[in-house]
């Protein structure tokens, strides 16, 4: 998830990359589908996707938060 910051900052294939990470953390539904945490980085990492976040502050700061959660469920589990 991490390399998304400097894969757009260098213009390299970012959406497919977070395309790639949409598709991995999906596929932790059945371990996480009752931690609302789940569905908040999945809305975070989808948003990023918006024209919202063409704004590189907010898509890093976003970026950053989905790491956090992610590491959150992962250690809770």
């Amino acid at each position: 998830m991490w390399k998304l910051i400097p894969m757009r900052e260098n213009n390299e294939e970012w959406i497919a990359q977070l395309n790639v990470v949409i598709e991995e953390v999906s596929g932790l539904e059945k371990i996480f589908s009752n931690e609302v945490d789940f569905l908040v980085l999945l809305s975070k990492l989808e948003g990023l996707t918006n024209k919202v976040c063409d704004d590189f502050m907010l898509y890093r700061k976003t970026v950053f938060r989905c790491i956090e959660i992610l590491s959150r469920l992962l250690n809770d589990e």
